[in-house]
């Protein structure tokens, strides 16, 4: 699978960056100068400089980990005033006691030590500092845009979850719409069943019974195995068909594999009840409502389409409930650029294709 940068979590992204700066300061950086120094040994007096820079290491870390967080962090700027004369002092000294370090290593070429005591580290008569302040502050400069691209990633986490949690609550909230929707439509029709004394009210309740174990219980989750959704939705087909005489009035064909797919629970409820309410529910001579599940390796399309009911049968389309509205925001919020919703209101017909791109792990 290919590096994605973008994939990656805050903390790992400014590890990278803290890396990547570690090691140009303390290797890339200081080796390129040994080497445009040098004119002989330059490789060896070069990693020699290299070791040098690596032991300056812990006292750069202590200006961006905790002395940038302490004082600019928390809003303390006159205690970064303050401060950074005495961290330049301890910047000055770090790098006297690296210069003094390397001069005691035997495995350091002795020419090189030889050229580097010129800088006499225990001397302090001769000024504090053995390198120009200019260099020093340059670093701590580069310091602190690693500090600031850090506190970038974390605001772009922290932003990110922030859109993440209110999308969840958006979806939940879409959610709960659907489940007290469905609930009502089919209690209506329990009842008119009962209010017949239809021998099918019992099998209705056995249905039910299931769907309502499968909303209450399994919808918890945030994707289902799209083999359980069709399960669901064929005990949703039982339960309508038994208000109707005919049993071929709807029709739900499934094409393609749909093992190891998974999907948002209830994702499709909304366009079958919209289909059953405005066709099934309606006085419409030769009923019939087909719904077509096709999945392949890219992408899964469901397909509902229904007659629509004549002009003159008291049909309103602004009291089409919230059905159509809610897969479009649903859409929105689960599937963005990867969905693509269209309606097909033709003379006769309403049809409703619904294709949305699968993401492969």
């Amino acid at each position: 699978m290919p590096f994605s940068f973008s994939k990656l979590n805050y903390k790992q992204k400014s590890l990278i960056a803290e890396i990547s700066y570690l090691l140009v300061i303390g290797v890339l950086s200081p080796f390129s100068v040994g080497l445009q120094t040098w004119t002989l040994n330059k490789i060896p007096y070069s990693l020699s400089y290299v070791v040098i820079n690596i032991l300056q290491l812990p006292v750069i870390m202590i200006f961006y980990r905790l002395y940038l967080p302490y004082t600019v962090g928390k809003k303390r700027y006159v205690l970064f005033t303050v401060l950074l004369p005495v961290y330049i002092v301890l910047y000055g000294l770090s790098e006297r006691l690296g210069i003094g370090a390397v001069i005691a290593m035997p495995f350091i070429p002795e020419g090189y030590r030889h050229n580097i005591s010129g800088a006499r580290p225990w001397d302090f008569t001769q000024g504090y500092f053995n390198t120009d302040i200019g260099y020093t502050f340059l670093i701590l400069l580069a310091a602190t845009s690693l500090y600031v691209i850090k506190l970038l990633f974390k605001n772009q986490h922290r932003l990110s979850t922030l859109e993440t949690e209110k999308l969840r609550l958006e979806l939940s909230q879409l959610k709960s719409q659907v489940q007290p929707h469905f609930f009502f439509n089919t209690l209506n029709n329990m009842y008119s069943l009962s209010v017949q004394n239809s021998p099918r009210t019992p099998q209705m309740i056995n249905d039910l019974s299931g769907i309502m174990r499968y909303m209450l219980y399994d919808t918890r989750n945030e994707k289902v195995p799209l083999l359980q959704e069709v399960g669901f939705i064929n005990s949703y087909i039982s339960l309508e068909n038994l208000r109707h005489a005919q049993t071929d009035i709807i029709d739900f064909a499934i094409q393609g594999d749909i093992n190891g797919i998974e999907v948002e629970p209830l994702l499709f409820l909304p366009l079958i009840e919209n289909t059953f309410k405005h066709a099934l529910h309606k006085d419409i001579p030769n009923k019939w409502v087909k719904l077509v599940l096709a999945v392949d390796d890219d992408e899964l399309i469901f397909q509902t389409s229904n007659p629509k009911p004549p002009p003159d049968n008291g049909y309103d389309r602004s009291r089409s409930g919230i059905g159509l509205t809610n897969v479009r925001k649903r859409l929105g919020l689960l599937y963005p650029g990867r969905h693509e919703l269209v309606i097909h209101d033709d003379v006769d017909n309403f049809t409703v294709n619904l294709t949305i791109e699968l993401k492969h792990d």
